[in-house]
């Protein structure tokens, strides 16, 4: 690194550090760095990717800074404003509903009407649509690798290969499409995107199979820039469509294009969908997105009620985050049933008023699952019996699952501590408690855990159980 400046030999030092991949996810261009007396100046483009890198990377900059300036150096965050300074728009299109037209798609939308004014709730002023976008997603430690890995891809498009964003229905994968969507015509660049549905691919190609179209058909796809498909399990059982998406993902890959997708299962449980797509999948990234914890589902409840001009209280928004342990799409219904309940009974939405509207709501949603489910899922993930469960051996193999499996009664049971300690071998209460604190001090770590006899990441594990959960 001789003959390089300071700030350019602590870039190059911090790549090799982090590995090439993960300096340009994490840092890359977006993240400005100075030297200040004798100072190192981390600008961020938001609060929460400051309180990111200074959680995860201070470590990392400390070292490169002592490498390359010796030791004493200072590092100061801050949010740099300049980075989110608005762009001129850019070509783009979005599918439209093959209900209504398979045949119609324009790739010029710059001189599409706006989408409707959503409607008012609960006599309050109307409010303009919402886009969904990086700057209004709630990031949280469910969520916050597949945001930035969005992010880095809408910033850097074609780099890093296919993109997959997975997890269970309303986790806010759709929410991402649009945002890369809405990013890209923020920016300078000519950029062609086209979104849509894998139903909607599905109709028009077959449309085009049928009017003897597909040479239209495949231009029209395979000279976009950045094409996103949303709910790819959608093409299981259609061999001749899945071939023709194959093929439009490789061409666009070797022209240096970005495809992005969206799954409600794993690249493991894809590959029953096909194995082709999983493996074209494999040399790109594929980035899960859980269900929001506490903190994230409470940063939903404010943000939609004050979207939607819902006069709801703290007290109340904790309530919501705390009752329904669900989706955002969950924590909007909860949020309309209020606002709908308190219209239709001309009364205001109070702490009473909120405690019994949410019972009903999360009685009618709730899904059911009851503790001999939630054994039965565990057990067939791990690979160990039902009466493991209940012994008191205390090895690895058998004391995780039984702590996975009383955190997963928790999450999706309404039965008392007491009762789930009592069905999974006569525990106390606070061993129940002490499960579910071990476990989520595992998912925050992102620690790993044996899952029939194999390492496994403890959050691919509960996905595992919970895709097992929804079958049964």
């Amino acid at each position: 690194m001789e003959g390089l400046d300071p700030l350019s030999r602590l870039r190059t030092e911090l790549a090799q550090r982090l590995g090439q991949q993960r300096y340009e996810l994490w840092v890359g261009p977006h993240i400005s760095l100075q030297w200040i007396d004798s100072t190192l100046q981390v600008g961020c483009p938001t609060q929460f990717e400051m309180q990111w890198l200074r959680r995860r990377l201070h470590d990392a900059l400390s070292a490169c800074c002592s490498k390359i300036g010796g030791d004493g150096a200072l590092i100061r965050y801050f949010v740099d404003e300049a980075v989110n300074e608005a762009q001129p728009v850019v070509k783009t299109t979005e599918a439209q509903d093959p209900a209504n037209s398979v045949k119609n798609h324009s790739e010029d939308t710059e001189n599409t009407k706006p989408e409707p004014p959503e409607r008012p709730v609960v006599r309050r002023k109307p409010t303009g649509a919402r886009s969904s976008t990086f700057s209004n997603f709630v990031v949280g430690k469910s969520n916050e690798l597949a945001f930035r890995t969005a992010k880095a891809v809408a910033e850097r498009p074609g780099q890093f290969g296919p993109l997959m964003v997975f997890g269970l229905p309303g986790v806010g994968k759709t929410h991402l499409q649009h945002a890369v969507v809405h990013h890209l015509r923020r920016d300078g660049r000519r950029i062609r995107t086209l979104r849509l549905t894998a139903e909607q691919f599905t109709a028009e190609f077959l449309d085009a199979l049928n009017r003897r179209a597909l040479p239209g058909f495949r231009q029209k796809y395979r000279s976009i820039d950045v094409f996103l498909i949303d709910d790819i399990q959608f093409f299981a059982g259609k061999p001749a469509t899945l071939d023709e998406l194959l093929y439009t993902i490789d061409t666009l890959h070797e022209q240096g294009r970005q495809v992005i997708l969206t799954c409600d299962r794993s690249p493991g449980d894809l590959q029953k969908v096909s194995l082709e797509l999983v493996s074209r999948i494999s040399g790109g990234l594929a980035i899960p997105i859980g269900p929001p914890e506490y903190e994230t589902r409470l940063g939903i409840v404010r943000q939609i009620a004050a979207q939607r001009n819902v006069d709801i209280d703290d007290q109340i928004a904790v309530l919501i985050a705390t009752q329904v342990a669900g989706s955002a799409r969950q924590l909007s219904g909860a949020i309309n049933r209020l606002a709908a309940t308190s219209l239709a009974h001309d009364e205001p939405i109070t702490a009473d008023f909120a405690r019994v509207t949410l019972a009903e709501f999360v009685q009618q949603n709730a899904p059911s699952v009851r503790l001999a489910d939630i054994q039965r899922a565990v057990c067939e993930v791990f690979g160990v019996e039902a009466s493991s469960l209940k012994s008191d051996r205390k090895s690895r193999s058998v004391a995780e699952p039984r702590m996975l499996a009383m955190w997963l009664a928790r999450k999706y049971t309404r039965s008392a501590l007491g009762e789930i300690g009592e069905f999974f071998g006569r525990r106390s209460h606070s061993t129940v408690i002490s499960a579910q604190r071990k476990i989520e001090g595992l998912v925050s770590q992102g620690a790993v855990i044996s899952v029939a006899d194999r390492p496994c990441h403890v959050d691919e594990a509960i996905r595992q159980v919970e895709s097992v959960l929804r079958t049964a």
